[in-house]
């Protein structure tokens, strides 16, 4: 490590924190600078005005569009720059072993040589998936009773170890006291691999060569398992090797890329497709996996200030509530892992968005056209979702009830006009009452038609698609193979017994009670480890917040409450129900709306007084410092074991 580093670590217990300081410092000197001649202009937010007005207050016109100031995208810009840095900071590396070994016969050995010295005190293995498509009746992965002995004359052997567990991707680092001139590997499993392994005598790797392999002219000479050696890392850490369901979303990813037929998929695979384009462009190691989702997490901060935008006018409550959902814990730690929850919650947000955008418009005052594309593009927001994990399909019931409802509402308008016609009205107000009548008469049929179209034959159209550049199957794509392939993971998902020790409920999620430990790794005196869970500040005022909306959809029938509690139920209650084992990463959907409630409870209240504002920038500032705090545990920078121990202050912590 570098001497700045090792001093950050030991005396700030972050080992990034002082070089992630000075680039914040550059970065937030350089988007000040380009942004200082637009902010003098002081620009004013406007909204469009409203071709009609009327007395009657129980027919409301829509809701205007935001404009972005120059204010708005200085702090925007600020923010999504400043969370880019750190979550794309060591997010991994471009150092992997990828060349791998697999047996061309059943109760095959093969005989290596150390051309140098003969001692050693450890042994690296490291596999990645083998050649699927060579065999039909099997899949090529993992160590299977992987026999290692050792012989100082290639005729007396004494066994060494046997690799029969560790996780694809990651180092087998076996420690011990050896002196043997030949190592040799029997491999009973036909179906075995193994992509690099290596022989550590202090401080480095010793020279190997292949002296003994029968099938040396086939595909897979045993030169593949040792033709990397500058590639296997002395001291791995998670920019190396993968951690966590990473055992599962880079392999499927690694099989599309390569086009080879796919070991087990139990999640819809658009997500592990955007990984697997990755993959083909840089490579296959953890950078290619994780870039992907680093990237989606990214946009998900302008994506969600719109989201914003469209709830609050100005820009402070929009720069709260970003700021807040950047400095969540969960948000970073779930994006920095190649995962499928980083795509299929930006779906969800954007279906979201566009559905807030179609639910704050008319029939009688809003064009067909401009109502049509935000509920196209919500339903291919949806699809898209769909095809990614299946957990936005409960964020889509909350789509349905904000479709319904404004249906319903045009529906009132509609009769309300009919009342008030025979009512003595002016003519401003007689002509309002018909173009409502009439706008609702022309476009109520007219508009289930197209959610037809855009919420069930698009979104399907999409899910089957998806499948398309994927080798599921041995006989190829089909629409009945995908209808096998559904009915395939809702049976594995509802059949689903197993336990961890990490699982968590949905009420605990509201308290940030039991986080998920996903990683930890000693390098001396330091440590690093990874966490996921949500920022405790954050969540607690965001159950007050919640509960305080709830309370006011009841008492003011808010429009903004409705939105915002129809997102935050329809993501959360199908976890209420779900019996099987979950996890607190699947709060990660309601977290946004959580954070959107925390917006409306302080865009009410300062409008009230002004001093809670003062309180709302105390919970940002304390939410910014707790961030920094724990970055070490939700990014895995390197700390010592002890800073480590002092952040579980809770019991049902452990980071390790």
């Amino acid at each position: 490590m570098m001497a700045i580093e090792l001093f950050s670590a030991y005396l700030l217990k972050n080992s990034e924190f002082l070089t992630l300081l000075i680039a914040v410092i550059f970065c937030i000197s350089t988007i000040t600078v380009l942004f200082f001649d637009r902010l003098q202009d002081h620009q004013k937010e406007t909204f469009r005005t409203q071709e009609y007005t009327t007395a009657l207050g129980s027919i409301r016109p829509s809701s205007p569009k935001p404009v972005y100031t120059a204010k708005d995208m200085y702090i925007l810009s600020l923010i999504t720059i400043l969370y880019a840095l750190v979550s794309l900071w060591k997010l991994g590396n471009t150092k992997m072993p990828s060349t791998t070994w697999q047996p061309s016969a059943q109760e095959q050995q093969v005989i290596l040589e150390l051309t140098d010295t003969q001692e050693f005190d450890a042994v690296y293995t490291f596999y990645g998936e083998g050649d699927n498509n060579a065999n039909p009746d099997t899949y090529q992965i993992g160590y299977r009773n992987m026999i290692i002995s050792g012989s100082n004359d290639a005729e007396n052997w004494e066994e060494m170890f046997t690799l029969d567990d560790g996780d694809i991707y990651r180092y087998t680092m076996t420690e011990g006291s050896w002196n043997y001139r030949y190592i040799r590997l029997y491999c009973p499993s036909p179906n075995a691999t193994l992509s690099e392994i290596a022989f550590r005598h202090g401080d480095s790797f010793l020279p190997v060569a292949v002296y003994e392999d029968s099938y040396a002219d086939t595909d897979y000479p045993a030169l593949l398992m040792i033709d990397e050696q500058d590639r296997v890392c002395y001291d791995p850490t998670y920019q190396d090797m993968s951690y966590f369901d990473e055992v599962y979303h880079p392999r499927n990813a690694w099989e599309i890329a390569e086009g080879q037929y796919m070991y087990a998929s139990v999640h819809p695979l658009l997500g592990t497709n955007l990984i697997a384009l990755s993959i083909r462009l840089f490579g296959n190691h953890p950078l290619a996996w994780r870039l992907p989702g680093a990237v989606t997490g990214i946009l998900l901060i302008p994506l969600f200030y719109a989201l914003c935008k469209e709830f609050f006018r100005g820009t402070y409550i929009p720069a709260l509530t970003t700021a807040l959902s950047a400095l969540d814990f969960m948000h970073i730690t779930t994006s920095r892992i190649a995962t499928l929850e980083p795509f299929s919650v930006f779906f969800i947000v954007l279906m979201y968005y566009f559905m807030v955008r179609y639910f704050k418009t008319n029939f009688y005052d809003t064009p067909w056209r401009e109502q049509r594309r935000e509920l196209l593009f919500c339903g291919i927001a949806m699809g898209l979702g769909f095809a990614t994990k299946w957990t936005a399909c409960y964020s889509a019931v909350g789509l349905a009830v904000l479709f319904f409802v404004n249906l319903y509402r045009q529906y009132r308008y509609a009769a309300l006009g009919k009342t008030y016609q025979k009512a003595e009205l002016g003519q401003d107000e007689g002509d309002l009452c018909e173009d409502v009548i009439h706008a609702f008469r022309q476009r109520a049929l007219r508009t289930i038609l197209w959610c037809i179209l855009c919420f069930i034959l698009i979104p399907v159209v999409i899910y089957f698609v998806s499948y398309l550049p994927d080798r599921v199957w041995r006989d190829g794509w089909s629409i009945a193979n995908v209808i096998d392939q559904i009915k395939y993971i809702y049976t594995y998902h509802i059949d689903l017994e197993a336990t961890h020790p990490y699982q968590s409920t949905w009420w605990q999620w509201l308290l940030d009670i039991r986080p998920i430990w996903y990683y930890y790794q000693a390098h001396g005196d330091l440590a690093e480890t990874i966490a996921c869970f949500s920022n405790p500040l954050i969540t607690w005022t965001g159950l007050v917040s919640i509960i305080y909306t709830f309370v006011q959809l009841f008492r003011t029938k808010s429009q903004r409450a409705f939105m915002i509690t129809a997102g935050y139920l329809s993501a959360l209650l199908p976890w209420v129900i779900v019996q099987r084992c979950v996890f607190a990463y699947h709060f990660y959907p309601t977290s946004f709306f959580m954070i959107l409630s925390i917006g409306y409870m302080f865009d009410r209240l300062i409008r009230k007084d002004r001093q809670y504002r003062k309180v709302s920038m105390y919970i940002l500032v304390f939410s910014l410092i707790l961030f920094i705090i724990y970055l070490p545990v939700i990014t895995g920078f390197m700390t010592t074991p002890g800073y480590i121990k002092l952040l579980e202050i809770f019991p049902s912590w452990y980071f390790g």
